[in-house]
């Protein structure tokens, strides 16, 4: 009977868990001449779209770079992800795209397909560019092998942006960016490279986008494009292992240091006398750490979202009144009398969900997969949906849950933004992106479609004010702010030295975002001075063919990816999603002189569960397993997960598990509580054996002090608890009951920024203590004290490095550890 509520409970948990992951959509593939096109049926209407600027990109890159690609490159297309994103797996061979595009603050915004493609595939010919001894390397040895990687993320990134410029024409330094390089070209000290490399700035890792981006277009301005194929020539051989400054010094017999000293002069040259905007009062006193950005107005008040960038939290305001306070990410907020809709981003699950603010409690609602919300009257939103890859603007009734769809961006060339609505609700707008072209949309219940007028120039949507919204427009280096109402009309009403957004009316005057050392409010005094009149147009939509690929096989599409020392040594092989591997391998033991041989199939968000088949033969002996798993989010404070193991020599074992976790602003920082409880039943040819386990983890972080903690404790219920020993922190126990208990503190000294022979970047250094526990049949323990550094290496991702001393059960040993972080 208990097996059976067991059965039920798991399958209903299944069917009320909501989101979408790689696993629950069908994939399909087809190719063409050098890609292979792994997408779900959901976005198959951008498959042919994708097809003609992926082969177009290759062509072009291709005679800029040469072609090093012995297999076809993979682009894996998704849909249901509510944020854009691309990410290169230079490994793979294979880029990860999303189909949405959103309107980013620091990058120019055109035609979101093109740029992502042209970005990601950039980085793939540079990153795996290599000479023939390379080539024969990568294919027969090690994919792993790329030393065209080893480098700053500034040039990983600034290549991948000017790879898109130089095949496309579509991205250039413009008024989006110039105020990060402003900002820089006003220190004493521009562009640190703690600023260029970890992203330690106000803007985060746009940084070392914008900055790299600059730099190198500066290069091929200067010295000529042939310059920039030479680096990435001599960074594709053996002497690319030797850093950056090595290979500038070969092609511009120059240090990377002097020509950035070339680059600084130029700039600060080029743009001197740049004139400083007016900042409003609510930012005046902020640091370049704490950003505000989204203002909207209601009832003649000014609401915005703070973000404090070292602290990692999120702030809705009410002029100078705080009103929430959030570890979530708040990506669009809507006010209506006493009523807070938020929209959270679910970081577990890749996906914002609709909240409200009432009582001093936020209450999630079912609504997901929503960018964009406004209140269009009393019980009723606007809202913009992405469907599995299609937004549309829709009216969402509170009272009825009744939702009325107002336009749909059917056709994959084109993006919707944002969305606005009159306080009357009679009135929406929205922000249309076709190839780069903008438009600007109203729609009111008397319309039969849409209208919509072209602007010329980039524009973001900002407030309702009286008679129209207000919108910020291009305007050379800055931004003028606009009221524009439904017949088209303009009517100039402020001016801003630098690009601005979500433009909004205040008792002050004109008041939007925009960046001065992080982003700030800024305004400007209301000077009405133009007036004009919009032109409708019409926005021809393409209706997408859906094409018919084969269903893709994940586990008949293998790889090989590199040798890897796995017990022993192993050869890794990867399907073409990166979700399925195959490791096979052996070992030799030279005690026994016996082989031992292994191998092992796992996957990971693939099939309908995780699970994990492996065979060992060792020592005339044969071993194999079975596990099998799955995870459930029900929102992100609660998760609920089984597993199932049947090994032989026979022991069959299934538990259960229950995460609760939170996170929350506490004492001016960033604390994190998560709760595991576990129960297992083991069962061998001899004995039964059920043990329930619970662990707590506590981890507080505020200015650079960092407090980890985790309590541990098990408990079995049977003869023979060595059944399943517990195995912690490098501790070993086989006891009835185990107590654990681990605490460590870190604490940063400083953030040196400092490149040593430009091939090892230097970040955080600190010092920290540690403590370890486990209470069981015996009382084992260790105390160390350590140095940590973080450190940039290969592709510039950080790893936390600790060195120091330890003292376990008396005795003084070395302690080393290290943990890549992402």
């Amino acid at each position: 009977m208990f097996r059976r509520y067991i059965l039920f409970f798991v399958l209903l948990i299944s069917v009320i868990v909501s989101g979408y992951s790689f696993r629950d959509l069908d994939w399909l593939k087809h190719e063409s001449e050098h890609f292979v096109y792994i997408y779900h049926n959901e976005v198959a209407g951008s498959v042919s779209q994708i097809e003609e600027i992926a082969e177009n990109t290759f062509l072009g890159l291709s005679e800029l770079f040469g072609n090093p690609f012995r297999d076809k490159i993979s682009i894996l297309i998704g849909g249901y992800e509510d944020r854009s994103n691309g990410l290169a797996n230079p490994v793979m061979e294979s880029i990860y795209i999303i189909t949405i595009g959103l309107d980013y603050p620091y990058r120019n915004d055109g035609f979101w397909l093109e740029e992502v493609i042209t970005h990601e595939l950039s980085h793939l010919f540079q990153m795996t560019a290599t000479t023939q001894v390379g080539n024969f390397l990568r294919n027969y040895f090690s994919r792993l092998y790329l030393p065209n990687a080893l480098q700053p993320m500034w040039f990983t990134e600034g290549f991948a942006q000017l790879g898109s410029e130089l095949i496309g024409d579509l991205y250039e330094y413009d008024y989006r960016r110039l105020p990060f390089l402003w900002d820089q070209l006003d220190r004493e000290d521009p562009f640190l490279e703690e600023t260029v490399v970890s992203g330690h700035s106000g803007i985060g890792g746009e940084a070392y986008y914008n900055y790299g981006y600059a730099f190198l277009t500066f290069l091929n301005e200067t010295y000529g494009f042939e310059s920039i194929q030479e680096l990435v020539r001599i960074k594709s051989g053996i002497l690319g292992f030797a850093g950056i400054d090595f290979s500038f010094e070969r092609v511009y017999g120059k240090s990377y240091q002097e020509l950035k000293a070339e680059f600084i002069d130029f700039e600060s040259e080029k743009w001197k006398g740049v004139e400083t905007p007016s900042i409003h009062r609510l930012s005046s006193d902020i640091g370049e750490f704490v950003s505000h950005y989204k203002s909207k107005t209601y009832a003649n008040r000014l609401y915005y979202i703070g973000f404090d960038r070292e602290q990692r939290y999120y702030t809705l305001y009410r002029e100078d009144t705080e009103i929430l306070r959030t570890s979530m990410e708040i990506i669009d907020f809507a006010v209506f009398e006493n009523e807070i809709a938020l929209l959270l981003f679910e970081k577990e699950v890749s996906e914002t969900r609709l909240y409200f603010f009432r009582e001093g409690r936020l209450e999630r609602t079912k609504y997901s997969h929503l960018v964009g919300i406004d209140f269009a009257g009393k019980d009723r939103l606007a809202i913009l949906r992405n469907s599995l890859g299609t937004m549309s603007v829709e009216i969402l009734s509170l009272r009825n849950e009744r939702v009325t769809t107002i336009f749909a961006a059917i056709d994959p060339e084109m993006q919707i933004t944002s969305v606005r609505a009159s306080q009357d609700g009679a009135l929406v707008a929205f922000r249309v992106n076709t190839r780069g072209n903008k438009y600007i949309a109203f729609y009111s219940s008397g319309f039969d479609a849409p209208i919509m007028y072209k602007i010329d120039k980039d524009f973001s949507l900002g407030s309702w004010t009286s008679g129209g919204f207000l919108i910020s427009v291009e305007n050379g280096f800055g931004s003028s702010v606009y009221l524009v109402t439904s017949e088209g009309e303009m009517t100039n009403l402020a001016t801003f030295s630098r690009y601005v957004r979500d433009p909004a009316r205040t008792r002050e005057g004109i008041v939007a975002v925009g960046q001065v050392k992080g982003n700030k409010l800024l305004y400007s005094v209301e000077s009405k001075t133009t007036e004009f009149k919009l032109k409708e147009t019409t926005v021809e939509m393409r209706v997408p063919e859906s094409l018919e690929g084969e269903k893709y096989e994940g586990f008949t599409s293998w790889r090989f990816v590199s040798p890897i020392p796995y017990k022993g040594l192993s050869l890794l092989f990867s399907d073409l999603t990166f979700h399925n591997h195959l490791i096979a391998g052996g070992s030799f033991d030279f005690g026994t002189m016996l082989p031992s041989l292994h191998l092992e199939l796992c996957s990971i968000d693939y099939t309908p569960v995780d699970f994990t088949l492996s065979f060992e033969f060792s020592d005339l002996n044969v071993e194999a397993s079975l596990e099998a798993y799955r995870q459930y989010v029900i929102n992100p404070k609660l998760a609920f997960g089984w597993k199932a193991e049947l090994n032989y020599p026979l022991q069959v074992s299934g538990s259960i598990n229950v995460v609760l976790q939170d996170s929350s602003v506490l004492y001016g920082g960033q604390a994190s509580l998560k709760t595991n409880i576990a129960v297992r039943d083991t069962q061998t040819a001899t004995s039964n054996l059920l043990d329930v386990g619970i662990r707590v983890d506590f981890d507080w972080k505020k200015n650079g002090f960092a407090l980890d903690s985790a309590i541990f404790s098990r408990v079995t219920f049977g003869e023979d608890p060595s059944l399943v020993p517990v195995e912690l922190w490098d501790f070993r126990d086989d006891s009835n009951i185990v107590v654990g208990l681990s605490i460590s503190s870190d604490y940063t000294i400083s953030r040196r920024g400092f490149n040593l022979i430009n091939l090892v970047h230097l970040s955080e250094e600190g010092i920290g203590a540690k403590i370890d526990t486990l209470i069981g049949r015996s009382f084992s323990w260790r105390l160390a004290i350590y140095k940590f550094e973080t450190v940039y290496l290969y592709a510039a991702y950080p790893m936390k490095i600790k060195a120091g001393i330890m003292l376990e059960s008396m005795r003084l040993l070395p302690y080393i550890d290290f943990a890549l972080l992402y």
